[in-house]
């Protein structure tokens, strides 16, 4: 029960955050000015950014696969890993970080794949492309240091520093410390009694049977594999904002660096926790362009021409892929 309204809590947390964002980006927007201007879209580009970002998945997909074979499942295509991720993003628009767990979940079901293994490879996966998007904002930075620190010094450290601490919120902090330093001292005094418990040893395993999945990536067969195929998902990444520029006037002149600029707010964007991006990414990416001289309404509706589209390709693609996984797992059965 308390699970159930902690996960109902985060979600209407995301939802609302979300919500404010896009209240804010849109706020002063009229429905026939926006219809105007996805009437002057080249949609040309647009589509080739989704097969771009088809290709960047199915790559994912791959190099999953490449995870998966030092646990044991070499046997595993990446048409059913593809199918996996695709329904994994498309839980991510449902609550944060709930493709995660879904995708591993969708292997279970059709692959036999042990769960707390293929969660651990996931893990592995995420900080690997965290430390992705570290190294490309630290070439951004080093590319455009003038412009871009001075960008996330005003978005962020102003925006932050103006939010009061109050000394109610440092005592609930304190009190929340104390509670926890407690039920860690209770932990180890009690160790030897909680050994005993048939939760622990179920605990244990899947710790031990996550951490397999979380080191498969030092035990890796396919060493090149793995990591050119990192490289080309960061590079599809880039290709697939980049190439939307052309699909407006207002931004057809931006150059490459520009680019680069989309790619790493975009990342902060949709590393936020709430829903799919909304609201995290128009405003990040909407905002860095007025870097390049682009007008805010014009920012604003570059980032929802992304998103959009990738929201759109993510429900068509996803809600097939779910299809054909529910319809893999009937024909095994048979």
């Amino acid at each position: 029960m308390k699970s159930r309204l902690f996960s109902a809590l985060k979600y209407l947390v995301g939802l609302s955050i979300a919500g404010g964002l896009l209240w804010y980006v849109f706020k002063d927007w009229d429905l026939q000015d926006l219809l105007s201007r996805f009437a002057l879209v080249n949609y040309s580009w647009v589509l080739l950014s989704v097969v771009l970002s088809i290709i960047s998945h199915v790559i994912r997909a791959y190099r999953w696969n490449l995870l998966l074979h030092p646990l044991g499942y070499s046997s595993i295509t990446t048409y059913r890993t593809f199918l996996a991720v695709m329904v994994g993003y498309l839980a991510n628009l449902i609550a944060p970080r709930a493709g995660e767990i879904t995708r591993c979940g969708v292997l279970k079901r059709t692959d036999g794949v042990n769960m707390s293994a293929s969660l651990g490879s996931v893990v592995a996966e995420r900080i690997i492309d965290f430390l992705g998007l570290l190294v490309i904002i630290f070439f951004g930075l080093l590319l455009q240091f003038d412009r871009l620190s001075g960008f996330l010094t005003d978005f962020f450290y102003e925006k932050t520093k103006a939010i009061q601490v109050s000394e109610s919120t440092i005592q609930l902090l304190a009190v929340f410390g104390l509670v926890i330093v407690i039920a860690l001292t209770m932990l180890w005094i009690l160790r030897a009694r909680i050994k005993r418990l048939p939760l622990y040893y179920k605990l244990r395993s899947f710790a031990n049977e996550m951490a397999d999945g979380f080191t498969s990536v030092l035990k890796l067969k396919n060493k090149s594999g793995f990591w050119i195929s990192t490289v080309l998902i960061w590079v599809l990444y880039y290709a697939m904002a980049y190439v939307i520029v052309f699909a407006m006037p207002s931004t057809s002149n931006l150059g490459l660096l520009a680019g680069l600029s989309i790619l790493i707010m975009g990342g902060l964007g949709m590393s936020a926790p709430v829903q799919g991006g909304f609201g995290t990414y128009h405003i990040l990416v909407g905002s860095v362009l007025g870097l390049y001289g682009i007008a805010p309404k014009d920012g604003y509706f570059f980032a929802t021409l992304i998103h959009t589209s990738q929201t759109l390709t993510v429900l068509i693609v996803g809600s097939l892929s779910f299809i054909l996984s529910m319809r893999l797992k009937k024909k095994e059965l048979n």
